[in-house]
């Protein structure tokens, strides 16, 4: 059993509301069969929901990182780097990591102090799938973004983000 979810959904200021904030904010509950992962704390839930998506469709371990945290802290920078698919997000040096690889027709992830966990591709999908709807709910739920100088960054982010949902989406009817 898995339940993966954003918790206590605010944007930076703590307010419900900010057109100007681009990052969706709260805590996260990871638990697998009873064993916690990641409780609460206040990350940029938006990016790890972008980062979560991406997982779906190739590992983040250390040598080969997807980002440096799945549970950013931060993401005060998003660009469109040319010739490349994925929007870079920048943040600060800090968050919570675990090492996500598919094996099979399972994900092994592997937290920091090395307690491991397979979970069904389906499982996982499924629970990327709620965890990045949660957080697009709660943009549905606030006004527009109005990005002052990442424009660009904000529109290949919200780009990445619908693909790679749709693709999730797709791998689960097949």
């Amino acid at each position: 059993m898995i339940t993966l979810r954003p918790t206590n959904l605010h944007w930076i200021n703590g307010s419900t509301d900010d057109a100007a904030d681009l990052c969706a904010h709260g805590g996260v509950e990871l638990e697998i069969d009873g064993d916690v992962l990641v409780q609460g704390g206040n990350w940029t839930v938006s990016a790890a929901a972008l980062y979560l998506l991406r997982t779906l469709s190739r590992p983040h371990t250390k040598s080969e990182p997807i980002t440096e945290f799945l549970f950013p802290c931060c993401g005060h920078g998003m660009f469109d780097v040319d010739g490349h698919d994925d929007v870079l997000i920048l943040g600060c040096n800090s968050g919570v990591d675990l090492e996500v690889v598919q094996i099979g027709d399972e994900f092994l992830l592997t937290a920091p102090d090395g307690r491991q966990h397979r979970v069904a591709v389906v499982d996982w999908t499924r629970a990327v799938c709620e965890f990045s709807d949660a957080v697009q709910a709660f943009y549905a739920g606030a006004s527009p973004k109005e990005p002052a100088d990442d424009v660009d960054g904000f529109q290949k982010f919200l780009s990445e983000w619908s693909w790679r949902r749709s693709e999730a989406e797709n791998s689960i009817r097949a």
